[in-house]
């Protein structure tokens, strides 16, 4: 009997399987805080506290985009010719807030800022105080764009914003004895601010200017048309030397 050949099948060499490589555990990344920007948050708090003023969080934050915003801006719109950070924050927003040496921000009360340029002192006075009612003067349309930018960005209600110069605004708007308080930081000429501001303010109306240490020799009683010198207020502006005076005038 033939025997047939029996043909041994080769067993099929499979291939060892690949490891899989292992999966690193994927730790949940916490939101992490420039460190710059926490600084600048401890500068606001420390700032307002020597000014005797405490802020909530939801303001420093305020304050914090409004830096932003100014720093990003002026790259390419002159706001302000101080760029430096802790400066912006001493020069700008901390002086502005020193005005609340001169008043009380009750609420629905009147302000005027004039001259503010990107927003000082008025913003951040209207930050620190959200129930103010503020119009801001300023003659630079540029700068005006920006003023209406940060105040949409900052959800400030209750301000209005005039591209104009002072001297244009009792003729053209319904602004005579319509406020409480008249500001400005940029004042060359007391006698010729008070002339064409006087009209704005309601009876008993105070207006505050703030002059650097150079300023002209006022005396308290002094009056100029129908505005009577009732405080000079000097002051160091927190965490610098800057010598600041506010003076403050009430109608008569």
């Amino acid at each position: 009997m033939a025997v047939k050949n029996r043909i041994k099948k080769s067993p099929i060499k499979r291939k060892p399987a690949k490891a899989k490589p292992k999966q690193k555990k994927t730790i949940p990344k916490k939101p992490v805080q420039k460190k710059g920007r926490a600084d600048l948050r401890k500068l606001i708090i420390k700032g307002a506290e020597d000014l005797n003023l405490s802020l909530f969080p939801n303001q420093i934050d305020q304050f914090l985009l409004y830096f932003e915003e100014l720093k990003k801006w002026n790259e390419k719109v002159n706001l302000t010719g101080i760029t430096d950070d802790k400066e912006i924050i001493i020069k700008h927003f901390l002086d502005s807030l020193s005005f609340l040496k001169g008043f009380s921000p009750i609420e629905g009360i009147r302000i005027i800022d004039v001259g503010t340029g990107a927003g000082f002192p008025g913003i951040p006075l209207k930050i620190y105080s959200p129930r103010i009612s503020l119009t801001l003067i300023e003659a630079s349309q540029k700068k005006c764009v920006f003023l209406h930018h940060i105040c949409r960005l900052l959800e400030l209600s209750d301000v209005n914003i005039v591209n104009d110069r002072l001297e244009n605004v009792k003729d053209k708007f319904d602004f005579i004895r319509q406020y409480n308080v008249f500001l400005s930081r940029a004042v060359a000429d007391v006698d010729e601010m008070i002339k064409h501001g006087a009209p704005l303010l309601a009876d008993r109306g105070i207006m505050i200017f703030s002059k650097g240490k150079a300023s002209e020799d006022l005396k308290v009683g002094k009056v100029i048309k129908g505005m009577v010198l009732l405080q000079i207020i000097p002051f160091t502006l927190p965490m610098s030397d800057y010598s600041r005076k506010l003076l403050v005038f009430q109608k008569i």
